[in-house]
């Protein structure tokens, strides 16, 4: 199963449809062409950095005869790109006012989307009875009103 991040559009009412679902996995294609695949996404900044990566890349095989270094170094920048450039995807998002609106775990994007859509309109159909429902935060101890009670931690402890 993976996890899919739902991000509403800004000022949309939840469920909307513009709602981008981002499959938080491996990017196979990413791994393949990070650069072009960065561009895809309007990730401008990322793919000008794995450019400048690429170009130290190829002067250090090139001029500085180190072509091993090279290639793990490519190779380190396509499994950077593939492991979190959907991440950085959801990041460049949340950038430009989209929200986070809930992870859902599913094997396609679509019932993702549909169970967010689910959730959403459980929340907006369930009764608000957060004033009727009595404080049940449990009691703190330590140090209460300046009285000090003999406690370590959450441990009370008595002494004679």
């Amino acid at each position: 199963m993976t996890a899919y991040l739902v991000l509403a559009s800004p000022d949309a009412q939840i469920p909307d449809e513009r709602s981008v679902v981002i499959a938080d996995r491996f990017a196979p294609v990413a791994f393949l062409l990070p650069v072009l695949w960065l561009l895809f996404n309007r990730l401008w900044l990322e793919a000008f950095a794995a450019v400048l990566v690429f170009a130290a890349a190829t002067m250090l095989a090139g001029s500085a005869g180190q072509p091993a270094l090279a290639m793990a170094l490519n190779l380190a920048l396509s499994v950077l790109t593939a492991l979190e450039g959907r991440n950085w995807r959801a990041a460049a998002l949340q950038r430009r006012g989209w929200q986070l609106v809930d992870v859902v775990e599913t094997d396609d994007p679509d019932v993702a989307f549909e169970i967010h859509a689910a959730h959403a309109m459980a929340k907006t159909n369930r009764p608000s009875s957060t004033a009727a429902r009595p404080n049940r935060r449990p009691p703190l101890l330590g140090r209460q009103n300046g009285v000090n009670t003999d406690s370590i931690g959450l441990v009370p402890v008595e002494r004679n």
